[in-house]
């Protein structure tokens, strides 16, 4: 029995040793193009948000998880490269998988061995909400700086349509808990996300909830209904299933910048949130701190929609969509 174990350890010592490159991550925000990227957990364990699907589709079909020897010696190839990295960031979708107390122990030696400033992490509002105050407590005291959440919507009912496993009054606990901790929380917020029959309701509401949780960020993107047939081999959105049945209408182009207007409109003036539209698939591109620069993007988008019919077509055409 304790030659096995000691094997077993030898073994997993040898091909750790072996790889040469740490593991790369299948998506990460935009915002962290310059970050250091760790790989804590591979795929998505919900996978289950009607509008989503996309770890699948970019290869990703199973989730797993990765042990503390392999992140670390991923950490340890990265100094090598990059011995005065200052922002890192977790993935895949839900890095907290691994476990807190797993998290907290790459979390520690990343801080340990590189001159970290900022350390950012995906997370899942459902997973935060099972761990409550204290442990988040403990991640903010292991060096976790700011976690990126898909909020996508503050409407309940476009919430469970979506299946996205988590509830507004959820969102509400855990961002104070995060906020709390000392811990930055950006929202990630998706146009188009209620469809063509009930947009004003997915916005309203998500308005709502931004304005009672003050997160420090709110990240804008437009749904994705992407197919079988783009350069990627994975299955088409499974939100299509509900196209076809007629149950969704997908949100117009023109419908999706209404959308960005009338949720800028409705957060409260006072708020320091800073909103930005930072991914290439939106059709209008603000950003600023609402309490300053609310008015100015409202004026961008009022400038836009002033354009004449036939020159907003041919920008949504030309914008498209894409990961």
């Amino acid at each position: 029995m304790i030659f096995r174990i000691f094997f077993e350890k030898t073994v997993t010592y040898m091909a750790i040793k072996k790889r040469e490159f740490p593991e790369t991550l299948i998506i990460r925000p935009p915002s962290e193009y310059r970050s250091l990227l760790v790989r804590l957990t591979r795929g998505c364990k919900w996978n289950r948000c009607r509008f989503c699907g996309l770890y699948p589709h970019l290869g990703e079909p199973n989730f797993s998880k990765r042990t503390v020897p392999e992140v670390k010696h991923d950490i340890d190839l990265l100094k090598q490269r990059h011995p005065k990295a200052e922002t890192v960031f977790f993935g895949d979708a839900d890095p907290l998988q691994i476990g807190a107390d797993a998290f907290i122990e790459i979390a520690q030696y990343l801080r340990k061995v590189l001159p970290v400033k900022r350390l950012t992490s995906y997370a899942r509002v459902s997973t935060l909400w099972k761990l409550k105050k204290d442990a988040i407590r403990h991640l903010a005291r292991a060096g976790l700086d700011r976690v990126h959440i898909g909020l996508e919507s503050g409407d309940a009912k476009t919430l469970n349509f979506h299946h996205k496993g988590q509830s507004p009054k959820m969102v509400q606990e855990t961002t104070g808990w995060l906020k709390e901790a000392g811990i930055e929380v950006s929202f990630y917020v998706l146009l188009g996300l209620g469809g063509k029959d009930h947009w004003q309701r997915h916005i309203l509401a998500t308005a709502t909830l931004i304005n009672k949780t003050e997160p420090h960020f709110v990240r804008l993107r437009r749904l994705w209904l992407y197919r079988s047939d783009t350069v990627f081999s994975g299955a088409e959105c499974p939100l299509f299933k509900e196209i076809r049945a007629g149950d969704f209408k997908p949100q117009t182009p023109e419908g999706s910048v209404l959308e960005l207007k009338l949720l800028l409109e409705k957060l409260d003036s006072h708020l320091a949130t800073f909103v930005v539209c930072d991914h290439q698939n939106n059709y209008v591109h603000v950003s600023g701190r609402v309490r300053d620069d609310k008015d100015d993007m409202l004026a961008t988008i009022d400038e836009f929609l002033a354009l004449p019919e036939k020159e907003r077509a041919a920008h949504y055409q030309a914008v498209g969509s894409r990961i």
